[in-house]
């Protein structure tokens, strides 16, 4: 059984699944910067990043999508970089995606 905040949350899907590439990149980012060799956040950081989402993100949202919210939640509080210049790479790339069809 799984849980959510100590409270009945149903069974864990065990299921296997290949992993999908934005898969890969969420767990290689945040390997890279939790890794020894940057040590930007630790492992309990990202818990509590990923556990300080609302109840209803936590239920409606992927597990890669709560790691990549944690990582960027993170990356911002540790002032690497800002809300705006993440926000402003997105605008960037969703316009380049707009005109050419890729990233």
């Amino acid at each position: 059984m799984n849980d959510l905040g100590g409270q009945p949350a149903g069974p864990v899907c065990l299921d296997e699944h290949p992993s999908t590439l934005h898969e890969k990149r969420v767990d290689a980012l945040q390997k890279i910067l939790s890794g020894p060799r940057l040590g930007v956040f630790s492992s309990d950081a990202m818990r509590r990043a990923i556990e300080s989402n609302t109840a209803e993100d936590y239920k409606s949202m992927l597990y890669y999508d709560k790691w990549i919210r944690a990582v960027r939640d993170l990356i911002i509080e540790q002032q690497l970089v800002t809300a705006k210049e993440i926000d402003d790479r997105i605008a960037e790339l969703r316009v380049r995606l707009a005109k050419t069809g890729k990233l």
